[in-house]
């Protein structure tokens, strides 16, 4: 099902909850920009052996919101793309920015890539391997910043809210490390090459690293692919995606990968999120390629609305209030008219059970530009003041309410 903005087709879906609310949660920080700068730390994180059997050591580019006072922050752990050939982290910095002025950490990792001035270019059972390789990478990565708050804390990580992502090879890495499990049905050519490299956790980082856990609360996809989508149970990491349809690198829907390997993309990622009802969102770019939908003004919207949704899905993961699964109510069967708007107002079209809400309209880049409480069905709001360009309305029923309202894209034109 091909999904532009952010649709839920399951009025009832689970997300994951922590044990207590971060104490950065106030309805705006990890949804709005409430920062207007960051810091950037560099920092290794994890000692391994490359391909070619040397030693090595992996480091990230730490960012973090300027002047922030929380002692706690979830963790958004991010991987470049390159084909596992080439890149490196830098690629990742300004999804990094976007995030520390919302309020998170987020960091940008290097990850092993396949030697091919060395080697030659790869087969697909080298691309493979590199991939588990990658994966074994980014869980060090995750269990780092455990390790840290439990030490130096010089992070201030909220450890029950670290979040993976990534770009194209990135997001294939995110994907697989949260979603390759040895309870799934693994090829053997597949299982050889896990075993060979340490088994799921890998080799790398150190002794004291390997002691802490590696699981993450939610998969943010940039264009990636999983080996198999079947992979993907009710009961795992909720999956936000954004994705060109006509992707020529990584395929919308499954195909070769870089003409080496075979994914199977987001598209199908998401029928089987819908089909097993895991919390997903994905933003299908019509006509988008791999790497144009990120650099080409004319998709901007479609990247906009993407982060909208991922920032919102990790915000409402990270304050959570409940000790176990809650049970979250997504009401998608509400409306914005007229919608493009040119002057005047807007009326809001919500289902009549609902009163006393409050709405929010955030520009394309986060920042709230009116609020107003004790809306209901039919309420108007003035957006003549408004300037032409891309917003997003979001309906709110109370911090401790399980119902949410997927946010709504308006055109002022």
């Amino acid at each position: 099902m091909k999904k532009i903005f952010f649709t839920i087709t399951c009025l009832f879906l689970f997300s994951l909850a922590s044990k207590a609310q971060n104490p950065g949660c106030d309805g705006s920080r990890y949804k709005d920009d409430v920062f207007q700068g960051f810091t950037k730390t560099t920092v290794e994180y994890a000692p391994t052996v490359s391909h070619l059997g040397g030693d090595m050591t992996l480091s990230m580019d730490v960012y973090e919101p300027s002047g922030d006072q929380i002692a706690q922050r979830p963790v958004v752990i991010l991987a470049h793309g390159g084909s596992f050939i080439f890149g490196d982290r830098t690629m990742m910095a300004r999804w990094c920015e976007l995030l520390a002025k919302k309020g998170y950490v987020a960091a940008t990792i290097s990850y092993r890539l396949y030697p091919f001035l060395v080697l030659g270019f790869p087969d697909s059972l080298a691309i493979f391997d590199t991939a588990v390789k990658a994966v074994g990478d980014m869980r060090a990565a995750v269990r780092f910043f455990r390790e840290d708050a439990a030490t130096a804390n010089q992070f201030r990580a909220d450890v029950d809210h670290i979040f993976i992502g990534g770009y194209s090879a990135g997001a294939v890495t995110a994907l697989h490390c949260a979603y390759l499990d040895l309870d799934n049905n693994i090829p053997a050519f597949l299982q050889t090459l896990i075993d060979n490299n340490g088994g799921l956790e890998g080799i790398s980082g150190t002794t004291s690293n390997k002691t802490f856990g590696s699981t993450s609360k939610a998969v943010v996809n940039m264009s990636g692919g999983l080996y198999r989508s079947a992979w993907i149970d009710e009961d795992e990491s909720p999956l936000v995606s954004i994705h060109g349809t006509a992707d020529g690198t990584v395929p919308y829907t499954y195909g070769l990968a870089a003409n080496i390997a075979y994914l199977e993309g987001s598209s199908l990622l998401h029928i089987r999120a819908d089909n097993v009802n895991l919390w997903n969102s994905l933003v299908s770019v019509p006509g988008g390629d791999h790497t144009d939908i990120y650099d080409n003004a004319s998709f901007q919207p479609f990247v906009d609305s993407f982060w909208v949704n991922a920032t919102t899905m990790l915000e409402d993961i990270t304050c959570s209030t409940s000790g176990t699964q809650e049970q979250v109510q997504w009401i998608n069967g509400w409306a914005v008219s007229p919608n493009p708007v040119t002057n005047g107002t807007i009326t809001l079209q919500i289902p009549e059970a609902f009163e006393n809400l409050s709405v929010k309209i955030v520009n394309a880049v986060g920042k709230l530009i009116y609020q107003q409480d004790n809306i209901s069905d039919g309420s108007s709001i003035d957006v003549g003041q408004l300037v032409p360009g891309v917003y997003f309305v979001q309906v709110i029923q109370g911090s401790s309410s399980n119902v949410r309202f997927a946010p709504k894209k308006l055109i002022k034109s």
